[in-house]
């Protein structure tokens, strides 16, 4: 009777357990923090997996009450009368209750500078893969550069998608990067530099600054997310300007200036030459989505 007991408290404690992470879970879906933690794009799992850790919890804690010998014995010839040590029980349980009991306690965080000082920034993506590609590709590239001379001769010839996106943006007055196309914008700005320096540029972003950054220098910066902040990179370009030295880590801006080219450890990058600086409030939603 007494093992029967144990069996029946310890379904009861798994049950609520999975009650208490859809409970969480509900929380964040219905806050709207959840997208704090996770892509927009992962939603729907995140959905399945609430619905399933409901009916999951429901069933462990009907079960709990069920006082059928079938339920807790059967015909596999083990023992399954052997004692746990409720220590060890306990420690195991709290390994699953405490994110639960800190998901509730605890506000909802948003990554921060002291994020960017641990996992670096990187301001000169495109341009290093760019790099890697034309050192590993070695002789293929005169190949692929005489066809693309016979290509751009053609007048004929239609152009992709990716040069008619890249003649968009040098023809247009000032670039404006918006969320949606942040990521994009900003590797084709760093990869063809020479052809953006001069134009006038808009961004936003948080001012983040490395310890051996000029006064008047700074990252306008932000964190890019593909599946969840467990994945977390930080992109930043370099802007330039006195009004720089009034700010703060962490503060939001809006920044608009002049593209130009600027070094970091002997690699040339896009750097801005500010124009105009707004400060502004912190956006609802953060972070940069990459699918």
């Amino acid at each position: 009777m007494e093992q029967t007991n144990d069996l029946s408290f310890q379904k009861f404690i798994r049950g609520i357990i999975l009650v208490g992470f859809t409970l969480l879970l509900f929380k964040l879906i219905l806050s709207g923090n959840i997208t704090n933690f996770i892509a927009p794009r992962m939603l729907p799992f995140v959905y399945f997996a609430t619905g399933i850790f409901l009916i999951m919890g429901i069933l462990q804690i009907w079960r709990s009450d069920s006082k059928k010998d079938l339920d807790i014995f059967c015909d596999c010839g083990l023992d399954h009368n052997q004692k746990s040590s409720p220590i060890k029980s306990l420690i195991i349980y709290c390994l699953f209750l405490f994110p639960i009991f800190t998901g509730f306690l605890f506000p909802d965080v948003i990554l921060d500078s002291s994020v960017v000082a641990k996992r670096g920034i990187n301001l000169a993506s495109a341009n290093a893969s760019v790099e890697q590609k034309q050192a590993s590709s070695n002789g293929g590239n005169e190949a692929v550069s005489e066809a693309t001379d016979s290509t751009t001769s053609d007048s004929s010839q239609p152009k992709s998608l990716d040069e008619l996106y890249l003649e968009g943006l040098l023809n247009s007055d000032k670039i404006e990067v918006t969320d949606a196309e942040y990521s994009k914008i900003i590797s084709s700005v760093e990869t063809n530099l020479d052809k953006f320096v001069g134009k006038e540029i808009e961004l936003t972003g948080f001012v983040y600054r490395e310890p051996d950054y000029q006064l008047d220098q700074f990252a306008v910066s932000r964190f890019t997310v593909s599946c969840c902040v467990a994945d977390v990179q930080v992109m930043g370009t370099l802007a330039t300007g006195e009004i720089a030295k009034q700010l703060k880590n962490d503060e939001w801006v809006k920044v608009t200036g002049i593209i130009e080219k600027g070094e970091r450890n002997g690699q040339t990058l896009p750097s801005i030459q500010i124009k105009n600086l707004e400060k502004i409030e912190a956006p609802s939603d953060p972070y940069i989505y990459i699918y």
